[in-house]
């Protein structure tokens, strides 16, 4: 009876190994907020540093100021008749960049799939503390997009600009960070992790 008993103990630990293996994922939000006017909800997950640290135009006394090659957001937008996501990347530039509404934001997944995204053109904004211009480049994500994103990582970024394309390459913390903002957002608002 012992010997049943702890052959079937152990077969319920093999399947329950994979669930207790599985770390819950620590979910900040930047913010949740419903609009008094329009009863709109907005989700901002935390701001997700990308790329490597460049030197900015802004000098110092040692050199120039280094910041963040660039940082990217994901947005939920609910209100009685629409809903949708966001992704929102923030890009400084060096020199001036135009670009033109379009597929031109694309995302190489860890599955070496390309996934394209509509891009809302930006002139950019010019920053006095880095002194360049900090584009802001806002993507639609379709719903089945947003579930691919929160199952893989995200291990490239291109902006095709008209004259240049910019070429963001995540390290392995980056990948993980983006995709935890991700899924963050959407277990916040219940399409995340999906039930059967």
């Amino acid at each position: 009876m012992a010997k049943s008993l702890l052959l079937v103990f152990s077969g319920f630990l093999f399947f329950l190994a994979p669930v207790l293996a599985q770390k819950e994922v620590k979910c900040a939000i930047a913010f949740d907020e419903v609009d008094p006017f329009d009863s709109l909800r907005t989700i901002g997950s935390e701001v997700v540093a990308l790329g490597y640290m460049i030197p900015s135009k802004y000098e110092l006394e040692d050199g120039p100021k280094v910041i963040e090659e660039a940082e990217a957001i994901l947005l939920y937008s609910e209100n009685d008749s629409i809903s949708g996501f966001f992704f929102h990347l923030f890009m400084p530039e060096y020199k001036l960049q135009s670009i033109n509404e379009g597929m031109n934001v694309k995302l190489l997944l860890d599955d070496d799939s390309v996934i394209g995204f509509y891009n809302v053109p930006d002139e950019g904004e010019f920053d006095r503390t880095i002194n360049m211009r900090v584009y802001q480049h806002t993507c639609p994500i379709p719903l089945d997009y947003y579930y691919k994103l929160a199952y893989h990582k995200v291990a490239q970024i291109r902006v095709e600009y008209e004259k240049q394309n910019r070429t963001l390459i995540l390290n392995e913390k980056q990948q993980e960070a983006l995709r935890t903002a991700i899924q963050c957002v959407g277990r916040r608002i219940g399409l995340y992790p999906i039930k059967p």
